[in-house]
């Protein structure tokens, strides 16, 4: 089944780009959030010289409601408010529909509102005065206390950065493989499951993907984006699996206009362009046929810039707030995306699988 990603994605993408500006957690230092606009950011902040002081705050009401479901999910009692920001949601559902959840469809107004136990970090969209509370991240895992100094430790060992300008940012719950999926190629690995999570650590001037398990590893292949670049676990719309005869895809989608143009690299060789808008469907394109020896130089090159290692990964700008449009790049077992706009502040080897494949897709 190819990627799927229509204009109502990204109409979507506003709601989306905001679970990942928020930065969750600062140890041993103030906590804040790094954003380009002063209308988001927290009064309480003002040690933080990332973070820049807010005129207005959401009535106490709505504070308690979120207390009260912080509690009620993940068991902690006091968090206090770190950001805030006022929205207009889409809907009834604040953006955020529930499985097959009816939701009405007038525009909403409320705030988006992020709180801290100062270990971790939830963020939350409510209405204006709170009863409709929806945590951005359902999936979310919380991180023990303990497992959070670790890393933190861990990556300022790595980095030589001070522990109180590291932030976890994003955390996710992950099965790893006995190499905690950060194999090269060839290198021989058990078959054991490992029950862990990734997690994704900012610094003042870049993102670090770790794999966090009894070990806690950085994968340093989808390390390294800039700090213009906002690194997530959170795709945009739906991305469907790939035909078994794929080696690799290419999917942009998500401009204002709704277009889409995907671009499949077959078993046999063919570079094939499929073209899609809201009112058009176009017939497909073999732009060229590989032989056998480009064939095998390319599937060398997903090895070699090991792209398994970007797998669930989003890298985002500020211009996917303007439908900007993003690409998904798959193969069989992996699928990431990225905004393309600030291609230089993207990891390096993203930055060189990208080269190769666009001068592999030209005419």
């Amino acid at each position: 089944m190819a990627y799927t990603h229509s204009k109502t994605a990204s109409s979507r993408k506003s709601g989306l780009l905001l679970a990942f500006l928020c930065t969750s957690l600062t140890i041993g230092g103030a906590i804040g959030l790094a954003i380009g606009s002063s209308t988001n950011l927290p009064a309480h902040s003002q040690t933080d010289p990332l973070v820049e002081p807010m005129r207005r705050m959401p009535a106490e009401s709505v504070i308690q409601f979120i207390r009260q479901d912080v509690q009620k999910r993940f068991g902690v009692k006091n968090v206090r408010v770190v950001t805030f920001s006022e929205q207009n949601w889409p809907d009834g559902c604040l953006g955020l529909p529930r499985g097959k959840e009816g939701c009405t469809a007038q525009i909403v107004p409320g705030w988006r509102i992020t709180v801290s136990d100062r270990m971790q970090s939830w963020t939350y969209r409510t209405d204006r005065t709170g009863p409709n509370v929806r945590l951005e991240n359902p999936d979310r895992v919380g991180l023990p206390q303990e497992v959070a100094r670790r890393l933190i430790q861990q990556v300022a060992r790595d980095t030589k950065i001070l522990p109180s300008q590291l932030r976890i940012t994003a955390i996710k719950a992950h099965d790893f493989g006995g190499c905690m999926d950060l194999q090269g190629p060839n290198e021989p690995c058990t078959a054991n499951i490992i029950r862990g999570r990734k997690a994704i650590v900012t610094s003042p001037t870049q993102s670090y993907v770790y794999h966090v398990a009894d070990r806690i590893v950085q994968n340093k292949i989808a390390s390294g984006a800039k700090r213009s670049i906002q690194v997530s676990f959170v795709p945009f719309g739906s991305i469907g699996s790939v035909d078994a005869n794929v080696v690799f895809q290419s999917s942009t989608s998500g401009d204002i206009a709704g277009n889409m143009v995907r671009i499949t690299l077959t078993s046999d060789g063919k570079l094939t362009r499929y073209q899609s808008s809201p009112t058009a469907r176009f017939a497909p394109v073999v732009i060229k046929t590989l032989t056998p020896a480009q064939l095998n130089a390319f599937k060398q090159v997903l090895e070699t810039q090991r792209f398994p290692h970007f797998s669930g990964l989003t890298y985002l700008t500020s211009a996917a707030l303007a439908d900007y449009p993003t690409t998904t790049y798959q193969d069989r077992y992996s699928s990431m995306q990225f905004v393309d706009l600030d291609k230089k502040a993207l990891p390096r080897s993203l930055q060189q699988l990208i080269v190769r494949w666009e001068n592999l897709i030209k005419p």
